[in-house]
């Protein structure tokens, strides 16, 4: 058996120092100081000259003071506990503690301070009052700071840490420190009320496999006869009404009439044009808040989830209970946090210099190489890291496979429902580390004009299987749909096929050739309108339940 070498990395200091810098009044007086000795020594003035000097003196002296103030700020210890669970509703604010704590023999005053925060958050007081411009630390104490955040989006977020920023005495030089100290925040999408999505989900009939909320009556294999059809392929050979298929002299089937329990399969577009728009209001946000009400509202039938975009993302078959519920929910707030390499705009090579900037500034982990490796060519370098970081890719690998040995359950979450494995194992365990972490990667903005009817047909491909669902649900904006494209000729199929279609479009209203396409493929349209104001935020009855 191969023995496993560990391999051992330097740690340095954990945060980010910015030397100091000069403020835009500090920049005045040092411009000033400037002036005023050239034009002494042009004019012979002293007194002139002695000005001069006084103001590059006091510009010296604050910066030398700045300085010492940093060395107070990095010498400060910080921790984030969240006062509720960390999983929370999306509007719903989170109350969070900083905990302070200053042991230098020195106070620390007219501090600013900010959370360096994925997710886009609002921030503000438990008493509603603005957050305050300085912050104060009493010499060899310690204290807390109370601050609430409010997500607008559902996902997977983090608190990476804090943000501090320090004005000297005369308003001339500023110091900034970052602290590191993390706390990872689960953002659930929001429940409508049920009237939002009443018409989405409205059926009748009766239960026949095991009770349920909603049922179908559908064409099926019970005892009483529906219609006599045309057969289409696929139909079972002992459905043929033979004696109607001879007097008619084509081939007909029969359609029995069953009432089983719902299996409905929604499908979800998460392309760039369902991201574009206001943090919180975009059509993706309002598709993810319809489709996590639908499914908690028929968590007792059977209920899939398929995303989208120019391949399959994820797809989770129909079923029903509690677990499944969670899954779908887990899912959902995964689209927040997307890094596979063909729907993103960052390459490989600005991952790995991501990662590795990340672990030097987070968790204290020296990757940068001392100097240029002999045994590379500079243009094989250049090629291999663009980006010139000279990261050893090693030590950040064996980095990175250390995290997700320890975290593989999280790990495993955060896989669940991918459609394909990934080609490149290296890569791959590098931008889930991402995802685990919290580094954001751009959504990718550009792509080939058929990719999101390659993306809507595979979808639909993928739920017309042996077990697929009757009834399709399609939230979509129909950008780049074309009437005649492969799409549309899936959904004809569904429907060939006996698939119930409904397409909600939360997009401007389609044409009227999309919009003639769509009634010849049977399919349900409906035209949702402006986002509906948010409901009021019901008590957290849940907030014991492990988080998802």
């Amino acid at each position: 058996m191969a023995e496993h070498t560990r391999v051992r990395w330097r740690r340095g200091r954990r945060g980010e120092a910015t030397p100091p810098a000069l403020t835009r009044a500090g920049r005045s007086t040092l411009l000033g100081g400037c002036v005023l000795l050239a034009v002494a020594a042009v004019a012979g003035q002293p007194l002139i000259a002695a000005s001069g000097a006084v103001m590059l003196g006091l510009v010296a002296a604050a910066w030398v003071g700045v300085r010492a103030d940093q060395r107070l700020l990095g010498d400060l210890r910080l921790r984030l506990e969240p006062v509720q669970s960390p999983s929370r509703a999306r509007g719903q604010p989170l109350g969070v503690r900083v905990h302070l704590q200053n042991p230098a023999p020195r106070p620390i005053r007219r501090v600013d301070y900010a959370l360096r925060v994925t997710g886009e958050p609002g921030l503000d007081l438990p008493d509603g009052s603005p957050v305050p411009a300085g912050l104060s630390v009493p010499a060899r104490s310690q204290g807390e700071l109370a601050l609430r955040l409010t997500f607008a989006r559902a996902g997977h977020w983090h608190v990476h840490g804090v943000d501090f920023s320090l004005i000297g005495p005369l308003g001339l030089a500023r110091a900034q420190r970052y602290h590191p100290c993390e706390l990872a925040v689960h953002v659930r999408p929001r429940r409508l009320p049920r009237r939002h999505v009443e018409r989405l989900i409205a059926a009748s009939g009766a239960p026949r496999e095991r009770v349920g909320l909603h049922v179908n009556q559908l064409a099926g294999s019970g005892t009483e006869l529906r219609e006599l059809r045309d057969y289409v392929p696929g139909d079972p050979l002992r459905s043929m009404a033979w004696r109607a298929t001879a007097r008619r002299q084509r081939p007909l089937v029969r359609a029995y009439e069953e009432e089983s329990v719902r299996r409905l399969q929604l499908l979800l577009d998460i392309g760039p044009t369902m991201r574009a728009g206001v943090a919180g209001a975009t059509p993706l946000d309002r598709a993810i808040d319809l489709v996590a009400t639908i499914a908690e509202l028929s968590v007792y039938d059977r209920v899939g989830l398929t995303t989208f975009d120019q391949r399959v993302y994820g797809h989770l078959e129909a079923a029903g209970g509690r677990p499944h519920l969670q899954r779908q929910l887990r899912h959902l707030m995964d689209l927040s946090r997307v890094v596979d390499a063909d729907l993103t705009e960052v390459a490989d090579s600005e991952v790995l210099a991501r990662v590795g900037a990340f672990l030097e500034i987070q968790d204290g982990v020296a990757l940068r190489r001392a100097g240029d490796d002999p045994q590379r060519p500079r243009v094989a370098r250049t090629l291999a890291d663009p980006l010139a970081e000279l990261y050893d890719a090693g030590a950040l690998y064996a980095a990175v496979a250390d995290y997700l040995v320890r975290e593989r359950e999280r790990g495993h979450a955060a896989l669940h429902g991918k459609s394909r494995p990934a080609r490149d194992t290296l890569a791959a365990r590098v931008r889930l580390f991402c995802a685990l972490r919290g580094i954001t990667l751009p959504y990718r903005l550009t792509g080939p004009a058929e990719a999101r009817e390659q993306g809507l047909m595979h979808a639909i491909g993928r739920c017309l299987a042996a077990r697929g669902a009757d009834d399709l649900l399609i939230f979509t904006d129909l950008r780049g749909l074309a009437p005649d494209g492969p799409a549309l000729r899936a959904l004809r199929l569904a429907s060939a096929r006996h698939r119930r279609l409904s397409v909600v479009n939360l997009g401007p209203p389609p044409d009227r050739a999309l919009s003639g396409a769509l009634r010849m493929a049977r399919a349900s349209f409906i035209q949702l309108g402006e986002a509906p104001p948010p409901a009021a935020e019901a008590p957290d009855d849940d907030a014991d339940e492990a988080p998802v």
